[in-house]
């Protein structure tokens, strides 16, 4: 297909998925709700906790910026949990039978997959900006960040988000129930990722696990540069957060490929 066609297909899904997921503004603020009320558990959670000189938590949080750690946290896993969405809502697609009119068009099918990503990145763009208005408000000398490396890295960061959850639609294409999403990439995603914890403490199955996720190498840019503490570390955690963007884009395209075979062989009239 043209590239003119491929844009044409990403722009009608994410039209189609605006008409489908904007019911009303009430939705809108309820993106906020959620996520407002896990900062301040976990807040509340680490607050009695001693945080000064030689306490645990000064060894990874430095200066005492606990809520700016847990904003950072939260900033970063929300982008990744609203593409995460995308693929969740997959099954009532299949119900309305939308997933199989598309599959039957000769539109662009990759284009599809990120159209739905992209447009729940957008969806939950204003959420992001109100996450990072506050995690500057804890920032006591905003001259301390390195810009440099802050806004290059949440453009990144946006970036694999977006392919993140292209690949996980396309995991769901080959299942009518794709509300497993959910329960295997909400908590362990938030717990290994280091939104609350820093994977600094954990075992080392447990870091093993937080290597698997984007979330983990998108927090040591993010902190990096809001800390202004750029190491050999933070650029490891670049160059693997590319690499593994550029590898999740490789497999969303083959996974899609299989997806197609697997339809045609197992489907019905209905090709799904």
């Amino acid at each position: 297909m043209s590239p003119g066609g491929v844009w044409h297909a990403l722009l009608a899904e994410i039209s189609k998925q605006h008409r489908n997921r904007s019911k009303g503004k009430v939705v809108f603020f309820s993106l906020l709700l959620w996520p407002a009320f896990s900062f301040l558990t976990s807040y509340f959670t680490m607050k009695p906790y001693r945080s000064g000189a030689g306490s645990v938590l000064s060894r990874i949080i430095p200066d005492e910026r606990v809520p700016l750690f847990l904003l950072s946290g939260y900033l970063v896993f929300q982008l990744f949990w609203t593409v995460v969405e995308a693929a969740w809502q997959f099954e009532l697609e299949r119900k309305a039978g939308t997933v199989e009119a598309v599959f039957l068009t000769p539109s662009s099918k990759i284009a599809f997959l990120y159209g739905r990503s992209l447009y729940s990145l957008f969806h939950g763009i204003w959420m992001f900006a109100v996450f990072s208005l506050l995690t500057f408000v804890f920032v006591s000398d905003a001259s301390t960040v390195n810009w440099a490396a802050l806004i290059p890295a949440l453009l990144l960061i946006m970036v694999s988000a977006v392919i993140w959850g292209a690949l996980l639609c396309a995991v769901s294409l080959f299942s009518r129930e794709s509300s497993f999403l959910y329960y295997i990439f909400q908590t362990p995603m938030e717990l290994f990722g280091g939104v609350r914890i820093p994977p600094a403490v954990f075992p080392a199955w447990a870091t093993g696990l937080s290597a698997l996720f984007p979330v983990t190498y998108s927090l040591i840019l993010v902190r990096g540069a809001l800390y202004d503490s750029i190491g050999p570390g933070w650029w490891q955690a670049l160059f693997t957060l590319i690499a593994g963007s550029l590898l999740l884009a490789f497999c969303t395209r083959y996974l899609l490929y299989r997806a197609e075979k697997h339809a045609r062989r197992k489907g019905n009239w209905t090709l799904f």
